[in-house]
């Protein structure tokens, strides 16, 4: 029932009482239009005001009409029906609406939309191979906690995949619907992205080692990577700098995905440091010293002065044990950053004396120098390279945040696209010094490595000497940018 049947309904209530003088003021209180504008023009008012209703609502009106107009009045006013007509017609009828429409839209802020984000906290996902990967989060979490990101404290949700592509996949999901952003991750399940691209979650891992996560367009590695480019810095710096130096024989993984990067780092090796071949072998990660035995031999029969393992730095011990036993000397001892850790060393002993590891953060030793080392250690991080990628990770997302928060400490303004849009404009970051400087927002490889030395039982820096310093040197890369 629309305004002028109510009127209706009203005079004829009033008529069969006899009241004349009340119909005469219902019929000449004007239709609707005039109880809008005085002068017969209806204002204009804004798209978001009530939209015309075609059928009644069924629930019972106020049996007395207002007495003042609404402060916006809809571009059609709608009265509920009534089971009965009013015993006393309204007294006064609106003759003139708001002296002007609002012209300034609500100055309120909308509440957040995006998963893993309220006023208190920020929910971030960690997936990842090892613990040491969520443990680097935690530390990095544990200091950031002290002060909060972007007015907030992380809460983090750690997913432990061990390299399986369906739970890493499985782990994006449930972080795209949960959390804020995925932080600190490291997995060779990576290249299942799952739902990682549609829901436009920020993914900010320590590195990406698919090409399928590298080219997603929300993903960006701490430690950018490239399948195009190899480092080969070290291997320049240990050809120059070791008599004899290198005929390599190289030990790969039984994993197909792993044995590929380790044989395309021992061919760069040849290809741009001057390395030689003496031959390789895969063997399991918990291969017994025995079955080092025939690449000892072959080390000696073809005059290999090289050796390397990409497996566990317990391979290295068994390579090393097995050569001292076969008298294979003069041979160079090379590792990667799987040796960086005091396991390695109790473990070793005397046997990985003069091993030469390469890393590519800021070295523990240096805690003494670099805050930022310091702290990290103080907070609990793991004494190892995973560990301090995945803080660094952390650290890459704090930064952005607060810089989207900003002096004005605007809470409503940290969203995923924000933070997205934030680190992509981040060009020369290193954690504060934990490693060296890099392209985030450009997803460039940074080349930078450290060359550390077993010595007495301990590590000790052989390349660069000065403490804080990573050689970054852009020709420590061969080959063209690539995803």
């Amino acid at each position: 029932m629309n305004r002028n049947q109510i009127l209706i309904t009203i005079g004829a209530v009033a008529a069969a009482l006899a009241l004349g003088i009340v119909l005469t003021l219902a019929l000449t209180g004007g239709d609707s239009t005039d109880e809008i504008a005085t002068n017969g023009t209806r204002p204009t008012l804004p798209a978001t005001t009530v939209a015309p209703v075609t059928s009644p609502p069924t629930t019972v009106a106020p049996t007395t009409a207002p007495t003042k107009p609404p402060t916006t009045p809809p571009t059609v006013i709608v009265i509920p029906p009534v089971t009965e007509a009013p015993t006393v017609p309204p007294t006064v009828v609106p003759t003139a609406p708001p002296t002007a429409p609002p012209t300034v839209p609500p100055t309120t802020t909308a509440p957040h939309t995006d998963p893993g984000i309220s006023d208190t906290e920020i929910r971030l996902a960690v997936i990842a191979d090892s613990p040491d990967s969520v443990a680097g989060v935690q530390a990095w979490a544990t200091s950031a906690n002290k002060k909060g990101v972007g007015g907030r404290k992380i809460v983090l949700d750690p997913f432990v995949v061990n390299g399986n592509p369906s739970a890493y996949a499985d782990a994006v999901n449930t972080a795209c619907a949960q959390d804020f952003a995925i932080v600190g991750s490291l997995s060779t399940g990576d290249g299942s992205l799952g739902h990682l691209i549609d829901c436009a979650i920020p993914n900010l891992p320590a590195r990406a080692l698919s090409s399928a996560s590298r080219s997603a367009p929300n993903t960006f590695a701490v430690v950018p990577t490239s399948a195009t480019q190899q480092q080969v810095g070290g291997f320049r710096w240990l050809k120059s700098s070791q008599p004899g130096c290198c005929k390599q024989y190289v030990i790969w993984s039984t994993n197909a995905e792993l044995a590929n990067v380790t044989q395309e780092s021992a061919q760069a090796a040849v290809d741009s440091a001057g390395f030689t071949s003496a031959g390789g072998t895969a063997l399991a990660d918990n291969a017994d010293q025995a079955a080092y035995a025939p690449s000892v031999d072959k080390m000696k029969t073809d005059g290999a002065t090289f050796g390397r393992s990409d497996l566990p730095y317990a391979s290295t011990i068994s390579f090393r044990t097995q050569a001292d036993a076969a008298q294979l000397d003069d041979v160079t001892w090379f590792c990667l950053a799987q040796c960086y850790q005091p396991g390695f060393l109790a473990q070793g002993g005397a046997t990985v004396n003069g091993t030469f590891v390469q890393i590519g953060i800021t070295p523990f030793e240096d805690a003494g120098s670099v805050p930022a080392v310091k702290k990290y250690l103080g907070a609990g991080g793991p004494h190892n390279q995973l560990g301090v990628e995945s803080a660094s990770a952390g650290v890459l997302f704090q930064t952005a945040v607060n810089r989207v928060y900003g002096p004005d400490k605007d809470k409503a303004a940290v969203t995923r696209s924000a933070v997205l849009h934030e680190v992509a404009g981040i060009h020369a970051f290193n954690a504060g010094g934990l490693l060296g400087t890099t392209n985030v927002g450009g997803r460039v490889p940074n080349g930078c490595f450290v060359m550390m030395h077993v010595d007495g039982g301990r590590f000790a820096r052989a390349e660069p000497t000065q403490a804080g310093q990573l050689d970054c040197d852009p020709a420590n890369l061969t080959g063209k940018l690539g995803p």
